[in-house]
């Protein structure tokens, strides 16, 4: 016979996930726009939801890094601010420049069939200039890059690359951004094919800095991105790479 504590509890964790990604949706398309003070009585009206799902919605969001929530304040759309981008692509930076060096000499025949198709799939979207599904292929795409770093680093490097997301929808209308960050997707595969982790690893740090400063040239032009600078340096990749 059947627990129907677990068939609520199941129930409750699928309320859960179906509101979390509307509103996760609703973040990176700018339906609830940056510095946004969330009203959870009227977003739990809106969506139709009780309380209960909402707020645990809310604190996953909040983990993502998409929602700041300080005690005794409602939560607010966390704003777009150039040292939390600078500060992330500085991490992703790292942490993915030391993925991808573990993951190339691991690479097994399905992996780099499945980085082509990653690869073929981006340049389909990207001709036809559609932005969602590109965006499907290129966290997959990502993703392979890190496959085989391990347990406790692919979450990590998952969880960056997801809170990135709404900064990359700030030039999703710029098609000639798109085909420069495809050409560093072609470089990338290519130097995992030839097993070269060293190349692999800086051609990487370089695409996600070239990201990081066309999203700051779009935010806050002014702004000096130390940090992501710095992680260059301390990778072996010179300041010039960064140049958009």
């Amino acid at each position: 016979m059947k627990d129907p504590r677990s068939e609520t509890s199941l129930a409750q964790t699928d309320t859960v996930d179906q509101v979390h990604q509307v509103l996760r949706t609703m973040i990176l398309d700018g339906s609830l726009a940056p510095g946004v003070i969330v009203s959870q009585v009227s977003l739990a009206r809106q969506l139709g939801v009780s309380r209960t799902p909402l707020r645990e919605a809310l604190r996953l969001l909040q983990h993502e890094g998409l929602i700041e929530a300080e005690q005794r304040r409602r939560p607010r759309i966390t704003p777009v601010e150039p040292p939390a981008i600078d500060a992330l692509y500085a991490d992703r930076i790292l942490t993915e420049a030391l993925g991808i060096s573990l993951t190339v000499p691991l690479l097994r025949a399905a992996d780099l069939d499945a980085l082509q198709e990653a690869l073929k799939a981006m340049s389909g979207f990207l001709a036809k200039q559609e932005f969602d599904q590109w965006q499907v292929a290129h966290n997959h795409f990502h993703q392979i890059l890190v496959s085989h770093a391990g347990a406790h680093l692919v979450p990590k490097i998952t969880a960056g690359r997801q809170r990135s997301q709404r900064y990359i929808r700030l030039y999703s209308q710029v098609p000639r951004l798109w085909e420069v960050g495809q050409q560093d997707h072609v470089a990338i595969t290519e130097a995992c094919k030839r097993r070269d982790a060293p190349a692999s690893a800086q051609l990487l740090a370089r695409h996600l800095a070239r990201s990081a400063l066309n999203i700051l040239a779009i935010t806050a032009p002014e702004y000096e991105p130390r940090a992501l600078r710095s992680a260059l340096r301390l990778i072996g990749v010179g300041s010039e790479a960064s140049e958009s």
